[in-house]
């Protein structure tokens, strides 16, 4: 019954060692990932400064459709209502803050499956 009832206290000296420990599987991690990865960014450097690889890229730019997004307008938040009842939902009646904007996302309504039990032929 006592142990249930212990307070657990803070430790200075337990907390800063813990935090000590962090630190050092940190700066491992670091050390581990330039040993074993750094090879990449020198690949990658090399890759691109290869004209070749400039020539590639824009030919798949061009015939890869472009995804044209909605340009952003400034949007205004005024006027607030003055009125507390007019508060609440006051954001979400504005057509630029409303949050369903997307559609659906089913594309097709599925469509219901026979009833075995109207079926003749069903056994």
């Amino acid at each position: 019954m006592a142990k249930e009832l212990a307070v657990t206290r803070y430790d200075p000296n337990t907390e800063a060692f813990q935090m000590r420990a962090q630190w050092k599987k940190v700066e491992n991690c670091k050390m581990q990932w330039a040993e074993r990865w750094s090879w990449l960014l020198d690949e990658r450097k090399q890759v691109s400064f290869i004209p070749e690889a400039d020539a590639v890229r824009q030919e798949t730019a061009a015939i890869l459709p472009h995804v044209m997004g909605k340009s952003e307008l400034q949007k205004s938040l005024k006027p607030v209502p003055v009125t507390s009842t007019g508060i609440i939902g006051w954001l979400a009646a504005k057509p630029d803050c409303q949050l369903e904007i997307y559609t659906s996302w089913i594309t097709k309504i599925p469509h219901r499956l026979p009833n075995a039990w109207d079926n003749k032929n069903y056994v």
